[in-house]
């Protein structure tokens, strides 16, 4: 009992600078406004051939304005649904492979892509870092779409891979996203399920992924350390403000609670992980493959949180197997045998339906 005051002390003593705001942090975290949105003449490269671009900026509460861009492509025909792609890394890379656009026009899909001008994870000078209060910016995004773009009379849906799958994770999580989403599809993580866990020294056990009897898991269990590695390590250092983030040294109990009250998961009742009208489908990498990262391990942060049929419309969690790389679920076999993309595309096309009615 001692040590848990001591712990409860010191996560206040870090977080005075901004405890005004974070006192208030109770899902749903207020989402921004997306501004000076005007229409460009082409489209640069990496959009989907044919798309409609748009530049904009955005501002959310305790961040830096941020400018970003985004494309849209229709189906032919009255489109049935509307898919937002959710880039992975610092999101400024276009964000969704062609192979899915393609697949998901083909379906009668409306397709949206956008990257950001900069990391979408740091809240920019003069603000308190904190990746959570970043993923405003995402979040901001996917209710934007959903208000002024998505298909009138389709699901609302969104597919992200690695950070992109933290974005969306975090909007479901913090910011009410579960208010309009009707499908998600979260690959490779959410790699920020508890960011504490990635950075803290000495290193956190490794985690079991899908251990027996977890509810929607397909496939068997399998080990992944949650600890962030290579560069990623110094991505998660400079978005959490905090450069001792798996490094050589101990780590501080400032800093463990730091890095513990911008996860996903952070120790509170106040993220919300019960989204009855939105189907949910995770897709991790096993270590059956030649390389792997701590996506599976931070993914089993969020979905250790399900473990009923009422949180959600629809739920699952897939072993991959023979990933290419770290994070290639697309590539990859389910336990099934059927390849990771043609997977992860028909599980997108049957459940990206309408369960949520429009709001203003």
């Amino acid at each position: 009992m001692k040590s848990l005051r001591i712990r409860i002390a010191m996560l206040a003593l870090a977080l005075a600078p901004t405890a005004t705001y974070l006192h208030a942090q109770s899902a749903p975290l207020p989402l921004g406004k997306v501004l000076d949105v005007r229409k460009l003449a082409s489209c640069s490269s990496g959009f989907y051939k044919g798309m409609a671009c748009y530049q904009a900026q955005m501002s959310c509460p305790n961040t830096a304005e941020i400018e970003f861009t985004y494309g849209s492509e229709e189906p032919s025909g009255t489109p049935i649904g509307t898919v937002v792609f959710l880039e992975g890394g610092n999101g400024t890379n276009v964000a969704g492979g062609a192979d899915y656009i393609a697949r998901y026009l083909e379906s009668g899909f409306q397709v949206v892509q956008m990257a950001w001008k900069s990391a979408w994870e740091s809240t920019g000078p003069g603000n308190a870092a904190s990746i959570k209060t970043a993923a405003c910016r995402p979040a901001t995004f996917l209710n934007f779409i959903s208000q002024n773009l998505a298909a009138a009379e389709g699901g609302m849906c969104a597919q992200g891979d690695s950070a992109g799958s933290g974005a969306a994770a975090y909007s479901l999580a913090w910011y009410g996203a579960g208010n309009f989403l009707d499908k998600v599809e979260l690959m490779s993580g959410p790699v920020f399920g508890d960011i504490e866990q990635g950075c803290i020294v000495p290193n956190a056990p490794v985690s079991t992924v899908c251990p027996a009897g977890q509810f929607g898991c397909d496939g068997l269990s399998w080990p992944d350390s949650p600890a962030y590695v290579g560069g990623d390590i110094t991505a998660v250092a400079h978005w959490s403000g905090d450069s001792t983030c798996n490094g050589k040294n101990p780590t501080t109990e400032a800093s463990n609670l730091s890095w513990k009250a911008m996860s996903i998961v952070d120790g509170t009742a106040n993220p919300s992980f019960s989204y009855p009208k939105t189907a949910l489908a995770g897709w991790l990498c096993s270590n059956i493959a030649p390389k792997q990262n701590n996506s599976a391990a931070q993914g089993q942060f969020f979905y250790e949180q399900f473990t009923n049929s009422g949180q959600t419309a629809g739920y699952s969690v897939t072993r991959i197997d023979n990933c290419s790389g770290n994070e290639g679920v697309s590539d990859g076999v389910t336990p099934q045998g059927e390849s990771g993309f043609n997977a992860i595309s028909h599980d997108m096309i049957a459940g990206c339906v309408k369960r949520h009615e429009k709001t203003k």
